[in-house]
């Protein structure tokens, strides 16, 4: 088993919903709001992420400035997600959303589990 990255997204999905229920469950509906705002940040970050890998490859040539428009972008999210008045536990959860799936996603590939085909 290899991991790709429709593995990859397809496991942030799931980590999500699991996320979402603890959430929810345990720390009632304010923190599911600023969890899903923290896993929609993360997710899109990983979907630039992602473009610009391809660009790379494709141009063989590494853009610093886009990197840090993409830092600086993002962090000013994280910045007004807080500054919204949204949990902030809800909020770091949710970015949790993608080291979390790769963390997951290693493990199994580590034991030749296959979770998502």
């Amino acid at each position: 088993m290899s991991i790709t990255t429709k593995k990859l997204e397809i496991t942030f999905v799931i980590v999500y919903i699991f996320t979402a229920l603890v959430c929810c469950l345990v720390c009632g509906m304010r923190y599911l709001l600023a969890s899903f705002f923290g896993a929609l940040v993360s997710v899109a970050d990983w979907f630039l992420i992602k473009i610009m890998a391809y660009r790379w490859v494709r141009k063989t040539k590494f853009s610093f400035f886009q990197n840090v428009i993409r830092y600086a972008v993002v962090g000013l999210v994280i910045f007004a997600l807080f500054l919204s008045g949204l949990n902030p536990l809800g909020i770091i959860a949710g970015l949790s959303v993608v080291p979390v799936s790769i963390a997951v996603l290693g493990v199994f590939v580590y034991f030749k589990k296959d979770i998502v085909s």
